[in-house]
């Protein structure tokens, strides 16, 4: 009898522990939402961005576009990584858009002949074989 009380004691105090923390705010699910945007001047860019559960397929971006996708997160779990992989001609590069381990001020992305930056202008990643050569002579974006 008392291995039934202790027993039902327990899953008592396991079912409000519960209860506390899913109610907690730092466990609600939220939408965010990642974008990475082509400013190589008349290059095509070729993105690729996943995470362990979502493929979200290659896309080829022309210069001034941008891939974007929303996914819903929950702080709680803080498991949700997307990692991003570009190419451009024979150059290649590989980032982290997202990862809810860690507090994301950026979630804005722009590539550039020098690499992947944040919207606000911190290079995040390098080109594997160094800058791209564009012509900016014929391309409106960015400076």
């Amino acid at each position: 009898m008392w291995k039934f009380v202790r027993n039902l004691q327990a899953a008592v105090v396991l079912a409000t522990i519960t209860m506390v923390v899913m109610a907690h705010p730092s466990t609600q699910q939220y939408r965010t939402k990642l974008d990475v945007k082509n400013e190589l001047c008349g290059l095509k860019l070729i993105v690729h961005c996943a995470s362990k559960d979502d493929d979200l397929r290659a896309h080829v971006l022309d210069t001034g576009y941008a891939f974007s996708w929303e996914f819903e997160s929950v702080n709680f779990i803080r498991a949700t990584v997307f990692w991003c992989n570009l190419a451009v001609r024979n150059n290649r590069l590989s980032f982290t858009a997202y990862n809810a381990a860690i507090y994301n001020r950026y979630n804005h992305w722009v590539v550039n002949e020098k690499g992947v930056f944040t919207e606000g202008h911190y290079l995040i990643s390098e080109w594997r074989y160094g800058a791209l050569s564009v012509d900016k002579s014929f391309c409106n974006v960015g400076p």
